[in-house]
């Protein structure tokens, strides 16, 4: 008998479910019921849920849709660590790298030649060269790093940076509430996480019971989705998401904020 039609009612049929069902490690299958795509990468994702259209009959292609869409506005957090790209290259790249590095030594020592003998104005042109030969040795040891993966260089002069809104689809909203008393009803079981940033303590969970929210600490709070209800006293607000959200709770305010905020406020990292 078919038991599931969405997503929404794997999130509620619980990880020890699925588990035994597909034999999927129960860390991963939070991962992805959770939506946590920053922490999963795309060949590993794809396959747990296929496995899960295939197990449960479901159509997830929505869910692929939204991954898809997360990889390619996060293409640089999403990328490999270095030691891990340097590992999958050819035996040449040790070689391009100290031929680099040998340019770089003579560039630079050359550089200090000819500033000691040439004046001010001359200098300057001496550092514009240096700087120029630099970016281009960076980008011959750059060929082949990556097929999908651009990597960040630090030059030695100060250089605009141009940095993609990584959560272009959600706008800083005003503050949804202010008050001394709350909490976020899940329509749907969902995964978040609540950090204080004051002591920089962090909690998670999967529920679907009310999230009480103490609004005299300043707190960052990531979630699954955005299908719930914030309650407090005065009455409540609805949202309908089916989208990670991000919350900030400050001065007894709760607003909802973008995930490039959150990420500069939890220092660069997802979660």
């Amino acid at each position: 008998m078919k038991l599931c039609k969405t997503f929404e009612d794997l999130q509620a049929l619980g990880i020890e479910k699925i588990h035994e069902q597909t034999h999927i490690s129960r860390d991963k299958i939070e991962l992805v019921m959770s939506k946590a795509y920053a922490e999963i990468g795309r060949v590993q994702f794809m396959g747990y849920i296929s496995i899960l259209e295939r197990e449960y009959g479901i159509d997830l292609s929505g869910i692929k849709e939204e991954y898809t869409a997360f990889y390619q506005n996060n293409a640089a957090m999403l990328a490999p660590k270095a030691s891990v790209i340097l590992q999958a290259t050819s035996n040449s790249k040790p070689k391009w790298v100290l031929a680099g590095l040998a340019t770089i030594g003579l560039l630079i020592g050359g550089g200090y030649l000819l500033q000691g003998k040439l004046s001010t104005s001359p200098q300057e042109e001496v550092l514009k060269l240096t700087t120029s030969e630099l970016e281009v040795v960076n980008e011959v040891k750059d060929v082949n790093v990556s097929d999908t993966n651009e990597t960040n260089i630090t030059l030695p002069v100060a250089l605009p940076v141009v940095t993609a809104d990584v959560n272009k689809s959600v706008k800083p909203i005003k503050p949804l509430i202010s008050s001394k008393e709350l909490s976020i009803l899940p329509k749907y079981k969902v995964w978040y996480g609540m950090i204080d940033t004051a002591s920089g303590v962090k909690t998670q969970n999967i529920t679907k019971d009310p999230i009480l929210i103490d609004t005299t600490k300043s707190l960052l709070i990531i979630m699954g989705h955005g299908r719930v209800e914030i309650q407090y006293p005065e009455g409540k607000t609805l949202l309908d998401d089916k989208n990670t959200v991000y919350f900030l709770c400050e001065q007894g305010s709760l607003k909802q904020i973008t995930q490039k905020e959150f990420m500069e406020r939890n220092g660069g990292k997802n979660w």
